[in-house]
Formats: structure tokens, C-alpha cells, sequence
């Protein structure tokens, strides 16, 4: 406070009055402009009191304006546009903000960044939690490792304002059910039958470390795969058998906040070298596309199982990108890469964020619910095109990054290829042609298991929409997974699949549980013939894939049963290659017999085929055929088959 312009008398007695305690900051704080000029008139004389108390009201003005903008500069980005009208925001304040006042202006401050209204009571624990965010962030010691405690105390109370803001931000979006029948809010409905039920179906497994995570391991990252598999085990264990407390709603709710808190406090996050790629490296990604919502863990009892896969899943998610993000940053310094150049630092974490599952959709992202709702997993399917492509369809990446892109995918091809042949070595079968449903798989006996994470749809889809060569001729070729049949989509023949049928075949299968009802529903069957019910599709919404699995498994009489349920818990998705049993004869079968008999007699007309069509395409015979005489030898083997089951149980 200035008071160079008093004569020397008033001046040493107001100080002395500061001195001796007559006089206090925290007083002058908490008084009206009237009762300071009182006070300073008391040691300056009423001509001056008016001019000292200006100054000291300027004064306060100042630090108080400062404080507001350390807190603005603090919860927002360069970039960020709010920014600018906050600050300006600010700057229009002419008079010193007294408490009920400065949480009204908090309460403006805070409206902006969130994009909700906040109350004076949420405005001062917002205000709180950052001061003390701010220091227990002062407390963390230099060159402390990722995990300290410390870091951690740090990454709590950061998250407990992270979470507070989106569970403000959640209870605001909220609808009533008397809103939710209003036609306005019918395609928000819509949004969230289609989140519930996509959580629904998804829950129940370990699926990430054999799935969207699995490109990291085929990369050659074996430590942090493992380490991310260790996790999640670990996170599935906690949540079922121990509790959650404090600010914990539930036990899987403690786990991943303190996977978000290792992260918020981990170095590359308080040196800004996440924030420095558009995506944040995927980090700030709380809920995947396989799980929109978390209602499934609020279920009694099995709310606890549901939040167990729930939390492996998200918490492997962001545990693999931390640190798959810190080795990418470590590898680009150490090549003399600035990662806190955003041109640098954004394809890099593009790069991560595919490599986990979540690839970027550019300005499809805008549409996010709507895709929601209708696809299973668009995200997870452009990860896997990126990772195929080697990103070379994406824009901004430098000529190093194509390279260390293509490297990346060539080591992820050769560790399938060495997988595929190890397991042929053994005795298992392998199918290396890239046009048949059976591709990137090891089978034994009917059930094949994925062994590309999920990429090897791309693949055959690719490998059957264009021009091959198949014995001497070209066409758009697929080969059938139960029979082995190649068949050309180019010729035109009635009631054969074309190549856009391949097209819209695959894109089908990959609808979100709701879309594909709709899509039965218009069809008039379901996968394999079933007529669509208000019971079986209500089943298909509601039953996670994994219980489905174990389902269909048992009413088949499946042999390798325990393995199946095995491969489907870890993501490594098990396929059955079985004739189907469609047709009037077959559902007569199952209509006398049983669903047993029928199973079997399935698995026996499959099992015997296998062993002729095995035996028909080892002859030199075979080799002499042009495609249409192999493939009538393939339906007649299978019909005749087809027709001793049928004989064997009178049916006409």
C-alpha cells in the first residue's frame, strides 16, 4: 500500500499503529470501506483517510484480481477457448469482491468452465480443492519416482475434483422418468437403452488383454502387456473381495481411481508432456466404447462382479496407454525429439491410443452417441485399420513416425505369422489363406481362437473385396470356414452372396446388441435361423457374451468346453465352425429328438465331412478339378452326410 504522500508524521504513526497490532491486514479485510476510513483517520486525520483507504482498497483489489486469474490460467489451456473471457472476466472487476461476493463471482467463473450452474457451496470446494491440489503438488519431492507417496497424495485429491465436477456435470445431464416421456428426449432414450445394454452384453470377462490390448504384446512389448495383465487380475481381485471406503462408492471404484491418480501424478503429466498431444494420449478416457455406462455395477450382488470386469477393463485401458505413452516419450527424447511440441507429441499418441483400442475418428467424434448407439466398437474397428495401414491414411505424421508406423505393423505381422506356425507345428490347423472366415486363427477340431486381437476381420474383409486368384481364375474369392469351399462373389448366381454383400455382412456383425436386434428384427431371424422373440431378444440384450457363450456351449456338448470359456474370458475370441442346421428337415430333427440329438448330430455331420473333404483335397484328384467340380464334390460330401443323419432318425 502506497503512502508516499503522507506527511512523515502520519505516515510513522500508521505504521507504528501496523507494528503494535492496533491496526491488522486480516481486520481491514474483514471491515466495510467506512470502518477502514474510521480507522485510518484515527492516525492519518479525516483529509487523508479517504486517499489511504483507496490505496489499500486498490491494493486488495489487485491480489484478489491476481488470485482469480492464477485459478483461471490453472484449470484451463492455452487453447482452451473460455480462456480469453475469463481472464477479460476479470479484468471488467473495478471493486474489491467481498467473501458472499467473490463465491458469486467464483460461482460465474466456474458456470463458464463447466458449462453448469454452481452453487456458492461448490464454488468455495472447488475453490478449496485446488488450493490444496496446489499444494500437495508443492510437496512432491524432485526426481520422486511415478507411484511415490507423494505423487499419489497429489493424484488423490486431484481426482476427488475430477470426479466431483463429472458427478456435478452427470446429476445436471441427468433426465426424470416424467422427462424421459416427453418426445423430445426420444432419442436420448434411445443413447442410453443402447449404452445399458452394450455394458451389459460386454461385462463379465477379462477381455482386454486379449483384445484391444493384445497389438501391444504382438508389438513386442511384452513387459508392459505383462505388467497390464498383472493389473488387471489384480483389479478383478480387489474389487470382488475387498471394500471400498471413504470416498469410494465401491471397490472397483477405488481401484481405478488409484490408477487415475498414479497417472495425474505421474512425471509426464505434471511436465505436460501428455497435454502436449490433442489426445492427452488417451489418459483422460474414463469409460471405453464397451462400456458407455456403469449402471450393470449397481446391480445387488452381482453389481460387485459387473464392476470387477468393468473396472479390469477401463483400468487396463489406462494402464497399458501410461505406460506405453511414457516409453514412446522416453524413446523420442532420447533421439533428440522435443514431446512437448504438440506437431511431435500428437501422432505419437495417436499411435498409443490405437495401439490400446481407441482409435481416432477424426470428425465422426462429433457424432459419438449416435455411433454409440449403433456400432459395437468404431473405435476399437479404426485401431485396428490404423494399425494395418501403419497410419499412412493419417495426416501430420512425419517421415520418421511412417517408418517407426510401419515397423510397428511388420513386427506385429511376423509375431501372428510365428504364432500361427508354432501352433501348426504342434499338430494344430492353421489356415493361412487370408480369404477364409478361419484366417489368423488356431483351430482344434471346430473351435478356432483368435490370435490377432481382432484384426483379422480387416483382413479377410480386405482379401475378399479384391480381385485374387483362386486355380486359374480371378474373382472376388471367400472360402467357407466349415466346408472350405471357395466360392467367386464376381459371379452372378441366384441367391449368392456379392462382393458388396461381403461389404455389408461385415458391418452388420459389428452393430451394437440394440442395432442388431433391430436388424433381426427386420431380417425375421436371428444369427443361424432362430425367429426373433420378445424373449430371446431381450435375453441377447441383457446376457453377457461370455454366459452366452458358456450357453450355447453346453447345448452343444462341446469337448473343449473348459478351453472355449478360457480363450472368451481373455478376449481371445472363440469361433465355432459347425454347420448351421437350417432347413425344413433339420428343425423337423429338432422338433422330434430335441435340442441333444441335434447338437450332435450337427457335430457329427461336421466331424465326417472334415474327414472327407481332408481326404478328397490330399488326392491328385482334387488338384485336377476346376472350382465348380471342387465345389459341387464339397456339397455333395456334405448332403450325403446331411442325409444319412437324416435316414438314421426317419426324417422325410
Amino acid at each position: 500500500m502506497a503512502i508516499t504522500c503522507l506527511i512523515k508524521t502520519n505516515k510513522e504513526a500508521l505504521l507504528k499503529a501496523f507494528k503494535n497490532g492496533e491496526l491488522t491486514i486480516k481486520k481491514l479485510y474483514s471491515q466495510s470501506e467506512a470502518e477502514n476510513r474510521k480507522d485510518f483517520a484515527r492516525y492519518v486525520g479525516k483529509e487523508n483517510a479517504s486517499f489511504v483507504n483507496a490505496k489499500f482498497e486498490q491494493a486488495k483489489l489487485s491480489k484478489q484480481k491476481k488470485a482469480f486469474a492464477n485459478f483461471i490460467l490453472r484449470n484451463t489451456t492455452p487453447s482452451d477457448p473460455i480462456r480469453k473471457d475469463m481472464l477479460s472476466k476479470v479484468e471488467r472487476v473495478e471493486k474489491f469482491l467481498r467473501p458472499s461476493e467473490e463465491f458469486g463471482f467464483m460461482e460465474d467463473l466456474a458456470e463458464m468452465k463447466l458449462g453448469m450452474k454452481v452453487s456458492e457451496e461448490e464454488a468455495k470446494f472447488l475453490l478449496d480443492s485446488k488450493e490444496k491440489i496446489e499444494e500437495l503438488k508443492e510437496k512432491i519431492p524432485e526426481g520422486s519416482p511415478d507411484g511415490s507417496e507423494e505423487r499419489m497424495a497429489y493424484g488423490y485429491a486431484l481426482d476427488a475434483f475430477k470426479e466431483f465436477v463429472a458427478e456435478r456435470k452427470s446429476g445436471a445431464m441427468s433426465l426424470k422418468i416424467s422427462e424421459r416421456l416427453k418426445p423430445a428426449n426420444f432419442a436420448r432414450n434411445i443413447y442410453d437403452i443402447a449404452g445399458i445394454t452394450k455394458s451389459l452384453v460386454a461385462t463379465l470377462d477379462n477381455s482386454f488383454i486379449g483384445r484391444q490390448g493384445w497389438k501391444t504384446l504382438l508389438d513386442g512389448k511384452y513387459k508392459i502387456w505383462g505388467q497390464t495383465a498383472l493389473k488387471t487380475f489384480n483389479v478383478i481381485g480387489n474389487t470382488l473381495f475387498k471394500r471400498g471406503n471413504g470416498w469410494f462408492k465401491s471397490a472397483g471404484d477405488a481401484q481405478m481411481r488409484a490408477i487415475r491418480a498414479y497417472i495425474y501424478s505421474s512425471e509426464n503429466a505434471l511436465n505436460g508432456k501428455y497435454n502436449a498431444a490433442k489426445n492427452g494420449y488417451g489418459l483422460g478416457v474414463l469409460r471405453e466404447e464397451t462400456f458407455p455406462v456403469a449402471l450393470p455395477d449397481k446391480i445387488p450382488i452381482l453389481g460387485r462382479v459387473f464392476g470387477a470386469a468393468e473396472s479390469a477393463f477401463n483400468g487396463g485401458a489406462l494402464f497399458m496407454r501410461k505406460k506405453l505413452a511414457d516409453a514412446v516419450i522416453s524413446n523420442a527424447e532420447k533421439s533428440g525429439v522435443d514431446m512437448l511440441d504438440p506437431v511431435q507429441a500428437t501422432p505419437r499418441a495417436r499411435r498409443v491410443s490405437a495401439m490400446t483400442g481407441r482409435g481416432d475418428i477424426g470428425r465422426l467424434d462429433v457424432f459419438g452417441k449416435e455411433i454409440n448407439a449403433l456400432m459395437f466398437s468404431v473405435k476399437f474397428l479404426k485401431s485396428n485399420f490404423d494399425t494395418l495401414t501403419a497410419h499412412q491414411f493419417e495426416k501430420g505424421l512425419t517421415p520418421q513416425m511412417r517408418r517407426e508406423a510401419a515397423l510397428s505393423t511388420l513386427r506385429i505381422a511376423s509375431s501372428t505369422a510365428t504364432m500361427l506356425a508354432i501352433a501348426s507345428m504342434f499338430g494344430l490347423d492353421v489356415e493361412w489363406d487370408p480369404r477364409s472366415s478361419k484366417s489368423g486363427q488356431i483351430c482344434k477340431g471346430n473351435n478356432c481362437f483368435d490370435m490377432t486381437g481382432g484384426m483379422r476381420g480387416l483382413v479377410t474383409l480386405g482379401a475378399r473385396i479384391v480381385p485374387t486368384y483362386h486355380n486359374g481364375e480371378w474373382g472376388f474369392w471367400t472360402k467357407s470356414g466349415s466346408t472350405g469351399k471357395y466360392t467367386n462373389t464376381y459371379t452372378r448366381e441366384y441367391g449368392k452372396d456379392m462382393a458388396l454383400d461381403t461389404i455389408e455382412n461385415f458391418f452388420e456383425g459389428k452393430l451394437s446388441p440394440f442395432a442388431g436386434m433391430i436388424r433381426d428384427i427386420w431380417k425375421g431371424e436371428k444369427f443361424g435361423g432362430e425367429k426373433p422373440t420378445i424373449v430371446n431378444s431381450t435375453i441377447g440384450l441383457i446376457t453377457p457374451i461370455s454366459v452366452q457363450t458358456l450357453v450355447e456351449e453346453l447345448e452343444k456338448g462341446n469337448d473343449e468346453l473348459l478351453l472355449v470359456m478360457i480363450a472368451e474370458a481373455l478376449g481371445i475370441s472363440p469361433t465355432k465352425f459347425s454347420f448351421s442346421g437350417q432347413g425344413k428337415k433339420w428343425q423337423k430333427l429338432k422338433d422330434k429328438k430335441g435340442d441333444k440329438v441335434f447338437n450332435e448330430s450337427l457335430k457329427m455331420v461336421q466331424d465326417r465331412f472334415n474327414k472327407r473333404a481332408k481326404k478328397l483335397e490330399s488326392s491328385s484328384r482334387w488338384k485336377r478339378m476346376t472350382n465348380e467340380e471342387q465345389g459341387k464334390e464339397l456339397d455333395k460330401i456334405k448332403s450325403e452326410e446331411t442325409n444319412r443323419i437324416f435316414r438314421r432318425y426317419n426324417i422325410k
